[in-house]
């Protein structure tokens, strides 16, 4: 089963390099007196160093980061460069994600060759002096993927960093797809080259039919399947249904409103865990399917569905979930979740317009009355974003659900969405991204929710008004990036931005 992604750790392996003197001496690069020359004293300051490394360690380790044991080793003033010190620098190496080093002046040779050799990242430790100029620029010199850290603060950024690029390498994505399997009707704003996307991120992408997906959700004999004539697939079942009842329940007692029928409901719940099924079956850890396509084919209206909730139950649970088959907001969606602990929400982001008149132009169902608590010097600057997507855990995976009603998407009743107030939520700052669809940038945006919407209302009408520094600023960078933009709570702008320049992209910010 592929890892939830939410749940993966960056495993650490930090390595102590002791430099011990065989004589006792004093000279340009030796100072001392007394016993501070003797090589028993040398021994005894490198163990107290180790201990303080340590202990550095473990106090400034990020949540979702695995401390391997530490190594420690010892060079003296012949400069041996023996394979021992090698081996057991790198042992266990399979296991070890990122190398950080304690190093000190007549050691960044090791560290240099040990980069060379095995080609893992490395970096230095805070604090140390000279060795994180000296080293990193000799190993970035020669190609090697090498960083130093100003302070525990800055080693912390980085690590979460690191595990979401990790994540992203170990990204599965189940897509469905019903005529084309690289674009769906309602985004031409997708990687042009999907292979790519592979090669420079490691995200796999693995392929069903959306035929095929929605016959599972019948609860009949597998073998029955018209797209599968004969064959066992995995149809829900009667323990698949129990388990629908059971949330069924909880999600009605814990909801604020309920607007639609039981049944429509557990039509919803019954594709939700059908697609939690078939992610399983196929080692996948996140999704996408497409929606218009399917859409006009009528199925979503014969089966009394729409895929809202089985994207909000997903992210709920750590699982990213794109709308409309767009792989570029899903991998920004791993990103953000990764990088927060926050599932993510994915919405249409448009430009607040207005006419010669000065009146909101945007949408029919969304106008001036949606705004009318926004300070006027904020209108200036205003962006929205709304899709049917909503979910419950804005402000953290692990934490209390917020507040939510269940409404459907549809005027006839079917279709269940999560609806949140996200008036409660002005004055959050929220932070958006995407990839670009030439798989060469990133974009990273900044707003502060100024007024919530559609609380009460169907379709994908529901969602809010966030201010942005600068609305043409902000717009024509958007343009390069396609429509949805993925957002979390909360300001991950820098750790954005160093994700994109390790993974090698330009990094747009508005």
């Amino acid at each position: 089963m592929a890892p939830k992604l939410t749940d993966i750790q960056l495993n650490v392996r930090p390595v102590f390099i002791a430099f011990i003197h065989q004589y006792a001496f004093e000279g340009p690069c030796r100072f001392g007196q007394g016993e501070q020359l003797e090589h028993d004293y040398d021994v005894m300051m490198a163990q107290e160093l180790f201990k303080k490394f340590r202990s550095n360690i473990a106090k400034n380790t990020p949540e979702g980061i695995n401390i391997l044991e530490p190594i420690y080793v010892e060079r003296s003033d012949w400069f041996e460069m023996k394979e021992g010190i090698y081996e057991e620098m790198s042992k266990d190496i399979n296991e070890v994600d990122f190398f950080l080093f304690s190093t000190g002046i007549a050691r960044g040779d090791l560290f240099l060759e040990f980069g060379e050799r095995f080609g893992k990242p490395i970096g230095i430790v805070p604090w140390q002096c000279c060795g994180p100029f000296s080293n990193t620029a000799a190993a970035r010199a020669r190609g090697l993927e090498a960083y130093s850290f100003r302070n525990w603060d800055d080693f912390k950024t980085y690590m979460r960093v690191f595990r979401a690029r990790k994540a992203l390498r170990q990204t599965r994505v189940l897509m469905s797809a019903r005529a084309n399997s690289e674009v769906s009707l309602s985004t031409p704003d997708v990687f042009v080259n999907a292979h790519d996307v592979t090669r420079r991120l490691g995200v796999r992408l693995r392929y069903i039919s959306e035929h095929e997906l929605l016959d599972l959700m019948q609860p009949v004999d597998p073998s029955t399947n018209h797209t599968l004539p004969g064959r066992k697939a995995c149809n829900i079942n009667d323990t698949d249904l129990a388990e629908a009842e059971a949330l069924a329940d909880e999600l009605i007692a814990g909801a604020q409103e309920v607007r639609m029928s039981r049944e429509d409901i557990l039509r919803t719940l019954h594709a939700y865990l059908t697609v939690k099924k078939v992610l399983e079956a196929n080692d996948c850890n996140a999704f996408t399917m497409q929606c218009p396509d399917m859409c006009a084919t009528r199925r979503f209206n014969e089966q009394r569905i729409t895929p809202c909730m089985i994207h909000a139950l997903n992210c709920e649970h750590g699982v990213p979930s794109a709308c409309e088959y767009d792989l570029n907001a899903l991998l920004a969606m791993v990103v953000l979740m990764n990088l927060s602990g926050k599932a993510t929400y994915m919405g249409n982001v448009n430009c607040v317009y207005y006419d010669e008149e000065g009146k909101m132009t945007t949408l029919q169902a969304i106008g001036e009355k949606d705004i009318t608590g926004v300070p006027e010097a904020d209108k200036p600057n205003l962006y929205m974003t709304f899709h049917a997507a909503a979910n419950r855990k804005l402000k953290g995976l692990t934490g209390p659900a917020a507040p939510y009603a269940i409404s459907p998407f549809t005027y006839s009743g079917f279709g269940a969405t999560f609806r949140m107030d996200f008036s409660a939520d002005r004055g959050q700052e929220i932070t958006l991204c995407r990839f670009a669809p030439d798989g060469k940038q990133l974009f990273v945006g900044k707003g502060t929710i100024s007024a919530g919407f559609g609380y009460n209302s169907y379709n994908c009408d529901q969602g809010f008004f966030f201010t942005v520094g600068d609305q043409a600023d902000f717009f024509y960078k958007h343009i390069n990036f396609g429509n949805h933009l993925p957002l979390v709570y909360g300001d991950y702008t820098r750790e954005l931005k160093l994700l994109g320049e390790i993974l090698g992209f330009e990094v747009v910010t508005a």
